[in-house]
């Protein structure tokens, strides 16, 4: 099975590995000078996690919607939970025919924060950041384990 942060060509997984910092350097590179004509970057993570965080530029398009639905135009660079995640996508469209270039990201959104790289979305706005006003039910109350005299 794929581990999270594998490294790209380790896989013997459908489509093309990207590992991190080469997609970083994608993004840099993308412009109005740019070479190559863009990939269209797939994240396709669920909505909630989408708007918590995601590769900037990206567009979210979950795994099911992708898959039953008609393809953005040009390249596509997927960015699932985990490399196995994207892959199995990757096969799903291979099966239905769809010839385009189809890389992902090695290790999933999982390895792009891991390698601290820039995040879009709204990092940090968890559920615990309601309790910041209520001073009796703060975060490190809540998260401490009990000690033997509160037990």
């Amino acid at each position: 099975m794929a581990t999270a942060f594998e490294t790209p060509g380790a896989t013997g997984l459908p489509g093309d590995l990207l590992s991190p910092r080469q997609l970083l350097r994608l993004l840099a590179s993308a412009g109005p000078n740019a070479q190559e004509a863009p990939a269209v970057i797939i994240d396709l993570r669920s909505r909630r996690r989408y708007r918590r965080s995601h590769v900037p530029g990206s567009h979210n398009i979950p795994s099911g919607w992708l898959i039953s639905g008609e393809l953005p135009d040009g390249d596509l660079i997927l960015v699932g939970e985990s490399t196995r995640h994207s892959a199995t996508t990757i096969d799903h469209l291979q099966a239905q025919g769809h010839a385009r270039r189809l890389r992902h990201l090695a290790g999933g959104f999982e390895a792009w924060q891991h390698q601290d790289l820039p995040v879009a979305g709204r990092q940090g706005k968890g559920w615990l950041q309601g309790f910041r006003g209520i001073p009796w039910l703060r975060p490190a109350r809540l998260l401490r384990p009990a000690s033997p005299q509160e037990a």
